[in-house]
């Protein structure tokens, strides 16, 4: 169903679910159940109960119409014509933080598109019809002229990697590509992707960055409906690793793992793709990096939501942490598939910033009732959305750079 539809944009390309004839097309479609935001029957997908908290737009304004299962009518009713596009159905569309639950949840999501799906083809419906929303114009025309969503000028790509005595591809070739992501070249991400230059290094791994030639993996194109640049983007990329003959890539955000695996179902794609949690794990099993040094803290690892329900990986980071000597790990209450989520998804912090504070806000306080001294995190969106508090309840750190310091 969606290599057919790979080439849609909008509503028409998740037409299977909201364009229902008969029973058949029904029952690939919303059943209106009300699992996707913690209110539905028991259901299958749900082998492990839960929190009863699941939607963040949902438990923050507390209206059935922040639910996904009113996004999806709303979006059925703009797809057959009933409705037009207002600001109130925007409003709706536009607070959704991306973070995947009810796409972890809905029980019909492997016979079409899950809920999540529908909320990024209305974007898209939108972005076509009359373009982006004034709170992501400057991301829009950050992606189309610089080919970042913060607008960084191409010489000033890369500079995380000064001083490091990194190989570009431009000047060097190798099997792996460290890709670090757009956020890496601001204070919040810079700290992932040099740990993970760090630790490459000291694994005497033999790779290449793409510094001032790297260009946004397209994760803000995909989850704000800006189909047309996200399909140039990964175009781009896809170009630059099959050219080079690239074999693996090793990625520095969680955020951008998530959109590089999608590049990884591509017909004819013959690369690895991996986080730096996920090759650093790998290099302890084979006993090419071990921790001597001991670590006497406590601390609880939020998982993101792009790398955990994104990716499914939950394992790494803590088979990492546990291989720490000294070192004390302490779970928050909701934690892998049930985390709850930042807020720093989904271009919420620019369309409704206080809906991403709340979230920001309510999972830090629950990492504080852990005990933990620290919060540790793989996602640079993470580290950014928690680094926006005002008076933060715990430190935080990505994960990579606190693993740093037992070696």
């Amino acid at each position: 169903m969606k290599s057919e539809n790979k080439n849609l944009i909008g509503l028409e390309r998740v037409k299977k679910w909201l364009y229902a004839k008969d029973l058949a097309q029904r029952s690939s479609g919303c059943v209106l159940c009300g699992s996707c935001y913690g209110h539905g029957p028991a259901n299958p997908m749900e082998d492990t109960p839960g929190p009863k908290e699941k939607c963040p737009p949902y438990e923050f304004y507390r209206f059935q119409r922040h639910t996904p299962k009113s996004r999806w009518l709303m979006s059925q009713r703009v797809f057959h014509g009933l409705d037009p596009i207002t600001p109130e159905l925007k409003e709706v569309i536009y607070a959704c933080t991306n973070c995947l639950m009810c796409q972890e949840l809905c029980g019909v999501r492997d016979d079409g598109y899950g809920p999540w799906d529908i909320t990024v083809a209305m974007r898209e419906e939108i972005t076509e019809k009359e373009g982006p929303i004034d709170a992501h114009r400057p991301i829009y025309h950050g992606l189309q002229q610089h080919d970042n969503p913060w607008a960084i000028a191409e010489s000033e790509r890369g500079a995380w990697a000064k001083g490091l005595g990194l190989k570009h591809l431009t000047d060097a070739s190798a099997s792996t590509l460290l890709f670090a992501g757009c956020s890496a070249d601001q204070a919040s991400g810079q700290s992932g992707a040099i740990a993970l230059a760090k630790l490459m290094q000291r694994a005497a791994e033999d790779f290449v960055i793409l510094g001032k030639q790297e260009k946004c993996c397209g994760l803000y194109a995909f989850d704000l409906g800006f189909r047309r640049e996200y399909e140039r983007l990964s175009k781009i990329n896809l170009a630059t690793i099959n050219n080079a003959g690239i074999k693996r890539v090793v990625v520095a955000c969680g955020s951008c793992q998530r959109i590089w695996r999608e590049y990884a179902k591509t017909p004819g794609v013959k690369f690895e793709v991996m986080h730096g949690v996920e090759y650093v794990e790998r290099l302890i099993a084979a006993g090419r990096l071990k921790f001597i040094k001991p670590v006497n803290k406590k601390v609880t690892y939020h998982d993101s939501c792009h790398l955990g329900r994104g990716c499914g990986v939950y394992d790494a980071p803590r088979r990492i942490l546990r291989a720490i000597p000294r070192l004390q790990l302490v779970e928050m209450e909701r934690n892998q598939r049930w985390a709850w989520c930042c807020g720093g998804g989904g271009g919420v912090p620019e369309a409704d910033p206080e809906l991403a504070h709340w979230c920001a806000t309510d999972r830090l306080r629950e990492a504080g009732a852990s005990g933990a001294e620290l919060v540790l995190t793989s996602s640079a969106l993470c580290q950014r959305s928690f680094a926006d508090l005002e008076e933060p309840a715990l430190p935080l750190q990505d994960l990579l750079e606190f693993v740093c310091q037992a070696l």
